[in-house]
């Protein structure tokens, strides 16, 4: 600690992190207070708490391995570390952070490296600062963990909503799987992340929910609807919106049931929207939505060839369907087999909001 005044060596022990200060070349300079107190209480064993050791060579014998694929994780985190320290000395970086795990026998702890540069003109170049943030992962753990358990209860609302339409029409459950499905390939594709995906596989699971409200007779049958029938049938979008809209999801699944009609032209109902009033969600569930009913056997007309099914989504493309969203379903839909509909229209996967969080 020679190399600092006592006003310097004062501000830098007033500091909670473990501070060290790194001389151009990676010496260790000086240590602050909790620094020497954390190698106390962890059976380090350096000589002056490190100072006048090079960081970087300290480093070295385990930052060797690091480019192996079998590297253990110490190695790796040593390797990152010292490339990190490399280019804030080098001038290259203007910092370098890095998370790590340095857990005890008795308990998990983590910390967050940090490496920023010194001002010029001094021996200094480098200030390293581990500093504990053991409290911030264990809570972000256990809001992980609440949004596992609320995601859960959220999948078995809708599981056991699906299971009711099922029981009243196999038909309408079988073809909200296979959206569902479809609609989740979709968003995979666009690059939706996890957790935006699995709500958009729960609103496409029970998009249809809404027909819950039409007369069987007038969903099974086999001719041609009249107008006022084929009117019923376009109110569903609406009453799904109104029986989910009582449910707090985090998620706007109750709009994604009532806009997945919505055409970006306007054309579509209950509301005419256009173009991005429509979320994202119901515009990738129309995709699958239109594609399904094309490809799948309906009541009155037997399944339509895929050809059939991927041009009208090309015809559609930009301006009654998202481009993007039309994108990304002709590069999934053209690979998928009928074996794969048929398992995802007869079978009923749960839904594990432990794969999305």
């Amino acid at each position: 600690m020679q190399a600092l005044s006592a006003d310097s060596r004062s501000v830098i022990d007033a500091l909670t992190a473990h501070i060290a200060l790194i001389d151009g070349e990676g010496e260790i300079v000086a240590v602050n207070l909790a620094w020497r107190r954390f190698y106390d209480g962890n059976g380090c064993c350096l000589p002056n708490y490190g100072v006048g050791c090079n960081y970087l060579a300290l480093l070295a014998p385990l930052a060797a391995l690091s480019d192996s694929p079998a590297a253990p994780e110490d190695s790796r985190i040593a390797g990152a570390v010292v490339a990190g320290l490399r280019s804030v000395l080098t001038g290259t970086s203007e910092r370098f952070q890095l998370e790590y795990p340095c857990h005890a026998p008795q308990e998990r702890r983590w910390f967050l490296l940090t490496v920023t540069p010194f001002a010029p003109g001094h021996r200094i170049r480098a200030v390293v600062s581990h500093e504990n943030i053991t409290a911030l992962k264990l809570a972000e753990e256990r809001t992980r963990q609440q949004a596992q358990r609320v995601a859960g209860s959220f999948a078995s609302t809708v599981e056991s909503i699906a299971l009711a339409i099922e029981k009243r029409d196999p038909y309408t459950a079988g073809h909200q799987r296979q959206v569902a499905a479809l609609a989740s390939e979709i968003g995979r594709v666009m690059g939706l992340d996890p957790e935006r995906r699995f709500a958009l596989h729960l609103g496409a699971s029970i998009h249809d929910i809404g027909k819950i409200s039409v007369p069987a007779e007038i969903l099974n049958r086999p001719g041609l609807l009249s107008e006022p029938e084929y009117a019923i049938i376009r109110q569903h979008a609406q009453t799904g919106h109104e029986i989910l809209r009582g449910i707090d999801f985090p998620w706007p699944i109750a709009d994604m049931v009532r806009q997945h009609h919505e055409r970006l032209d306007g054309s579509g109902y209950p509301q005419g929207l256009r173009a991005d009033e429509i979320c994202l969600e119901a515009r990738i569930i129309a995709v699958a939505d239109v594609f399904d009913a094309i490809i799948s056997h309906r009541p009155y007309r037997p399944g339509r060839a895929l050809q059939e099914a991927l041009d009208e989504l090309q015809r559609g493309r930009g301006t009654i369907y998202d481009a993007a969203v039309v994108d990304a379903g002709l590069h999934f839909f053209a690979e998928v087999t009928p074996e794969w509909h048929r398992q995802h229209r007869e079978n009923t996967p749960a839904i594990d909001p432990l794969a999305h969080f």
